[in-house]
């Protein structure tokens, strides 16, 4: 089977981690994959795909220029049906559909919590705001909709913008390849660590809350002396929060990494991922910290966390904005010997091989309909 999957770019993010670890278990299996890019500014994941599977570029900067490289696609390659990461490109697609340029089935993978998509937030414009608004309005017109957690697919639902028997809730996969490559380390002896680094992996921006994170730690270090907070990633409060980390006097403490490739030695050595945001879609470094046997501790943020955590089991899910409980689960995790069977089989629902079952079941239903 011949499959094309859209997505805007291949830089960071957890949509394009889940977009390479899908993509090389269909190629695996003996399918033709094509990813469909706009670019590759910034590109950090194309070196991850598998042998064979093709990478193409519109060339444009932005989604608002790709319709004629798109149409150029399609009518070049003729995909019977596409995988879309993201309803803003659906826009495009049904478009070229309603004007009979292509009658390319759709599928589109929803990225975010769409409630929070239609907030006010600062620095969001009117006319981007309304775009936002259009892109999701165009779902109901798609063939198939993919949500990345229950609690998204009844957000969908609830705001009339599927329909039911168009909807699959698909959970994100995590890649056996860094699950392999993060137990090889930790049994090297000669690269064992001593768990008490903390890991924050994601963007340094509002959503994400970093603020409350440096609280948190600030807490945790009172408690365990030799205790560290690793930051992997980058965003406009970095300069913010480093600034924050001198004043709290967590000096050489706190280690900003930026952006990392190498993310099995960051879960090798981590002694929990904690997470903080005001709100997720489907966090993927909850989801790879587990299938690695790393123990969570996240906020109970609308969406995702609470399909993730298991209390107790893998980690503890803490009410938003209760820093003295995150810190105390922090503390308690540190303390102890790690169970890394037991938490790492709890990422059983998210195995690639188990997902891209459901994503095969879908294109193959799809390719039938043509």
């Amino acid at each position: 089977m011949k499959i094309h999957i859209f997505i805007a770019h291949m830089g960071l993010g957890g949509a394009e981690r889940v977009c390479v670890n899908l993509a090389n278990e269909l190629s695996a299996r003996g399918h033709e994959v094509h990813i469909v890019t706009l670019n590759l500014d910034g590109d950090i994941n194309t070196r991850d795909l598998a042998q064979g599977i093709e990478v193409h570029t519109l060339g444009v900067s932005r989604l608002r220029y790709s319709m004629l490289p798109m149409l150029r696609y399609v009518r070049r390659y003729r995909p019977s049906f596409m995988l879309v990461f993201g309803n803003e490109m659906a826009i495009i697609l049904g478009k070229l559909r309603k004007l009979h340029l292509t009658d390319v089935k759709l599928a589109v993978r929803v990225l975010n919590n769409v409630n929070i998509t239609l907030a006010k937030e600062d620095g969001i414009s009117p006319v981007v705001e309304n775009y936002l608004r259009s892109a999701q309005k165009v779902l109901k017109d798609m063939d198939h909709i993919v949500a990345q957690c229950e609690a998204m697919g009844s957000q969908l639902i609830e705001k009339g913008l599927v329909h039911r028997d168009k909807l699959s809730v698909i959970y994100n996969p995590v890649s056996e390849a860094l699950i392999k490559k993060t137990v090889a380390i930790r049994e090297d002896s000669s690269s064992q660590d001593d768990g008490r680094e903390v890991v924050f992996i994601g963007r340094i921006d509002p959503q994400k809350n970093p603020w409350e994170l440096m609280e948190i730690f600030a807490g945790v270090k009172e408690r365990v002396a030799d205790a560290r907070l690793r930051l992997v990633g980058d965003g406009v409060l970095r300069k913010e929060i480093e600034k924050k980390a001198d004043e709290l006097g967590l000096g050489d403490s706190v280690i900003f990494d930026g952006i990392r490739t190498d993310m099995e030695k960051v879960y090798a050595n981590a002694g929990v991922v904690v997470l903080t945001s005001d709100y997720e879609g489907m966090p993927n470094c909850l989801i790879e910290a587990i299938g690695c046997g790393v123990p969570i501790v996240s906020y109970d943020c609308p969406i995702g966390p609470a399909e993730i955590v298991i209390e107790g089991v893998n980690g503890h899910l803490i009410h938003m904005g209760d820093t003295a409980a995150a810190t105390d689960a922090i503390v308690k995790i540190l303390s102890m010997e790690p169970d890394r069977e037991r938490i790492m089989a709890t990422a059983d629902k998210f195995r690639v091989g188990r997902i891209a079952d459901r994503y095969t079941e879908i294109f193959r239903s799809l390719d039938s309909d043509k």
